[in-house]
């Protein structure tokens, strides 16, 4: 927020500026121009925004945001991913945070794929007590498949639920209702509200306004890793 006041004062002070009486229109050259300014003063390209507490004074805490009892937590995590392309993005940045973190991760991945992975991953004894999803972006599902999904993990199992954006597709809003609902029906499913933090943040992703840039991917990170950090154990 402080960063975006600094750029719109910035803006305003290139907008009132007269030559020989005529008044000169910041262009979008200009107000990139401004926006790298801030950037610049800010920090804003080699911090996050997300947190609201102390951050350790590490390239770590610094990077994504987070407390030193945040980072000790998820030092200790072995977390098992399922995903989508979501989760293909972010998984470097997720494995800065975490201990371990195993990704199964695929683009155009559907929520329906799900089982057949969770089956696989037990047969191989290679799901960790501590697991992230990240599906629901390619297209709609339903409450039994998600109650299936959470009830194949099982209730031993910590499961972090990343809900979903899809700008401009009808299921982004159904998905996500069903992924809260879970939340509150299953004590061990917990939302992480992606599409709430990233929602005024159009410059965190690529121009499909869907998957995230290198910005994104850290902001990603840090909602996850701030969010797991409060429940999650070793």
């Amino acid at each position: 927020m402080k960063h975006q006041k600094l750029v719109y004062w910035l803006v305003g002070i290139f907008a009132v500026i007269f030559i020989g009486g005529a008044l000169v229109i910041p262009t979008p050259t200009l107000k990139k121009q401004v926006i790298n300014i801030g950037n610049i003063i800010t920090g804003n390209k080699t911090k996050t925004t997300g947190a609201t507490h102390a951050v350790a004074a590490t390239d770590l805490g610094e990077k994504y945001q987070l407390s030193k009892n945040e980072i000790k937590t998820l030092g200790q995590l072995k977390v098992t991913g399922i995903g989508d392309s979501i989760m293909v993005r972010t998984t470097p940045d997720l494995k800065q945070i975490f201990k371990s973190f195993d990704a199964n991760a695929k683009v155009g991945r559907q929520v329906s794929a799900a089982p057949a992975i969770i089956s696989q991953l037990k047969a191989d004894n290679a799901i960790q007590k501590n697991v992230l999803i990240n599906l629901g972006t390619n297209g709609p599902t339903d409450t039994a498949t998600i109650d299936g999904i959470i009830n194949q993990i099982g209730s031993k199992h910590e499961i972090y639920w990343v809900n979903t954006r899809v700008p401009g597709k009808k299921w982004q809003d159904s998905n996500n209702q069903l992924i809260a609902a879970a939340a509150k029906k299953y004590t061990n499913v917990h939302l992480i509200d992606w599409l709430y933090v990233s929602s005024d943040n159009n410059n965190w992703f690529v121009s499909d306004n869907l998957h995230p840039n290198t910005l994104g991917e850290r902001e990603y990170t840090a909602v996850v890793g701030q969010t797991m950090a409060k429940t999650a154990t070793p």
